[in-house]
């Protein structure tokens, strides 16, 4: 076979391989949507359907009820629409059969399109009348698909006939650059959209490789989509459509990732309720409410994002927010809060809230030994107090059943520079495992601090953000690299270790230039052994100093991984710029692989987008071999937890 057509095979080969897996992606984030799509318009169809039928109902006002279900069923996409009435156990339903017209019947066998089915009990006062039941429709959704697809056929059929064309012509003459330009295929296949950017002057060459920077630009283009649709999927189960917050579940979600945490310092939680939203909307219409809701959703936004860049904020119900902080002190907490009203109190000015009651806020400060539900009901109960105490009114209560003695600020700077200045920080580690695997690999072991005062251990939950109110991190930082280098120096270690570093240090120049330092000086089978973490809170903070950071780690072949991936609501564009080796997922996607199975959907696709740019994914927070078992069904090459392994002293 002569070499020219065993390169054009190699061309059609990775065109074909880039179809598949561009259509695989497309494919399944598209089906994942349209069923998304469809559970939530049955289900929001059902709720508003019981509660529009509730007094019909009550009534026996059949007719009136079976004029609801006519309405329901010509608004939406719906093969059955059936009310279930108790009194008589007779069913009032509406159905049709499914046609799915345009679509190809080989195409509708081939796909396993889920038909959700929605359910919701009608109800007057405390009396159950009957249960609404409503079926979706897969017409339109196996319409979609086929036209998706085909189109994506289409325009790779094009693009590929085209690119082929321009590459036969100039590889006749010309077959020097083909080493660079299979680079750039190879490259184009794991995601890295390279460009050549050396363009031979020869023609018909020339022609190839810009075709081939084209269709990389195009790529890209589409894989950003593909991003973007993970995050839409993602906000439509996480995000609060109105506030633009995280939503209750969201907030559930964190709230269990952060509660699950061995070592917790101090938190502070906060709930605010708006006053009188509901006279708003009834008076005024909803428009009002909205920009009520949305205004003090933007005080909030803004004031806490100048204080935690961990911080999570959402949206609870109607009229209620709720705000956990990690790492705050009482004193911070309370200032924040007489802030924050302070600027809720301005919408009365603008004529935005419905009167002079604007809000109430309830916080308190917790600390390890308060469980979930307990700090809820003590951030609850700070609340009512407020309300008792009267209009725009804040209470803020301290630690309930905490520790007897507590460290002020002032001290705890003291104590924080006096172990940087005698590097007594305790070290302990904690392994990273392959799963699928009948004899899991230690893939690497991450490190965690701690110091001793007076008798007593403090993890790093109780101090860490001190040391970043105080600017510290930065030394403290460089203390834990230096003593991490010098345990692998000691000792023949088999595997790395992972040092986690804070925003506040690597935003400094000259942080940089001491990391660049340390690294020149350092010999490659240590740099082998040393790895660094950035949490995607610091990323989003300091997104172009954690650009000069990645920049500065491939320099010197240090492996990176970003941790908490996901505990945000952001795009995941940042992980296409940086290309970490892995990333940490956040252990509330590992608690939610183990759960239904629309949860652990988002695990997929978060894993799916991570896959396709050739990043390792560990899942955080396995705590038991359930998880275990549910991870091995996604593209997870580790995990983390204390089902895997428990901190080590070092």
């Amino acid at each position: 076979m002569t070499l020219f057509r065993q390169l054009m095979m190699t061309i059609i080969a990775i065109f074909s391989l880039m179809l598949v897996v561009v259509m695989g992606i497309n494919f399944n984030t598209t089906k994942g949507y349209l069923i998304g799509q469809l559970e939530s318009t049955t289900q929001d169809s059902a709720t508003s359907l019981s509660m529009s039928v509730s007094d019909f109902m009550a009534f026996e006002d059949y007719a009136s009820v079976e004029s609801s279900i006519n309405a329901v069923f010509d608004s939406g996409y719906f093969s059955e629409v059936r009310i279930h009435v108790y009194d008589g156990d007779r069913n009032i339903a509406r159905s049709n059969s499914v046609t799915v017209d345009g679509v190809p019947t080989w195409f509708v066998k081939l796909i396993d399109f889920r038909v959700p089915v929605a359910k919701a009990v009608i109800s007057n006062g405390w009396s159950e009348l009957g249960q609404v039941y409503i079926t979706g429709s897969a017409g339109y959704g196996y319409h979609q698909l086929w036209l998706a697809t085909r189109d994506l056929l289409i325009s790779f059929f094009i693009i590929g006939s085209i690119t082929l064309v321009l590459g036969s012509i100039a590889l006749r003459y010309l077959f020097k650059p083909l080493v660079e330009l299979e680079k750039q295929a190879e490259a184009i296949q794991q995601r890295r959209f390279v460009k050549m950017l050396n363009v031979p002057k020869t023609r018909e060459l020339r022609s190839v490789v810009l075709s081939m920077n084209r269709m990389a630009e195009k790529l890209e283009k589409e894989f950003a989509a593909e991003v973007e649709t993970a995050q839409w999927l993602q906000s439509k189960a996480f995000k609060d459509p109105v506030s633009g917050l995280g939503n209750r579940h969201f907030f559930e979600s964190q709230m269990k990732s952060h509660f699950s945490e061995r070592e917790r310092g101090f938190d502070a939680l906060a709930l605010i309720s708006l006053a009188d939203l509901a006279k708003l909307n009834n008076e005024q219409g909803y428009e009002s409410a909205d920009l009520f809701i949305q205004s003090a959703a933007e005080i909030l936004s803004k004031k806490v994002s100048t204080v935690s860049s961990f911080a999570t904020l959402a949206r609870l119900s109607g009229a209620d927010f709720v705000l956990l902080i990690p790492n705050f002190g009482r004193s911070q907490l309370e200032l924040i809060v007489s802030e924050i009203m302070g600027e809720l109190m301005e919408l009365h000015t603008a004529e935005i809230s419905y009167s002079e009651s604007v809000a109430n806020i309830g916080a308190v400060i917790i600390d390890g030994s308060v469980d979930r539900s307990n700090a809820m009901s003590q951030a609850d109960e700070a609340l009512r107090e407020a309300k008792r105490q009267g209009i725009n009114t804040a209470k803020v209560l301290g630690l309930q059943g905490a520790q007897s003695v507590a460290i002020n600020r002032t001290k705890w700077k003291g104590i924080i520079e006096n172990t940087i200045l005698h590097r007594s920080f305790s070290l302990k580690k904690q392994k990273v495992a392959s799963i699928n695997q009948s004899t899991p690999e230690v893939l690497h072991e991450e490190v965690f601090i701690g110091l001793e005062y007076e008798g007593k251990n403090y993890h790093a939950g109780y101090f860490i953000g001190l040391a970043n109110q105080f600017d510290l991190c930065d030394q403290l930082d460089r203390v834990i690299i230096e003593r991490v280098i010098d345990f692998i120096k000691s000792r023949n270690l088999e595997k790395p270790l992972a040092i986690n570093l804070s925003a506040s240090s690597y935003a400094k120049p000259e942080f940089i230039s001491w990391l660049d330092k340390v690294l020149s000086q350092t010999e490659e089978g240590v740099k082998n052994k040393l790895i660094f973490e950035i949490s995607e809170q610091s990323v989003l903070a300091e997104e172009s100093q954690t650009q000069v950071l990645a920049d500065l780690l491939k320099k010197h072949n240090v492996v990176f991984g970003i941790d908490n991936v996901g505990k945000q609501i952001s795009a995941f564009q940042y992980l296409q710029m940086l290309m970490p080796d892995y990333v940490k997922i956040d252990s509330s996607y590992t608690r939610m692989a183990a759960g239904k199975e629309s949860e652990s959907f988002f695990m997929h696709t978060l894993c799916k987008v991570f896959s396709s740019l050739n990043i390792d994914v560990i899942a955080t927070g396995v705590e038991h071999d359930k998880q275990l078992k549910a991870l091995a069904r996604f593209d997870v090459a580790g995990a983390q937890g204390y089902c895997v392994g428990r901190t080590q002293e070092m």
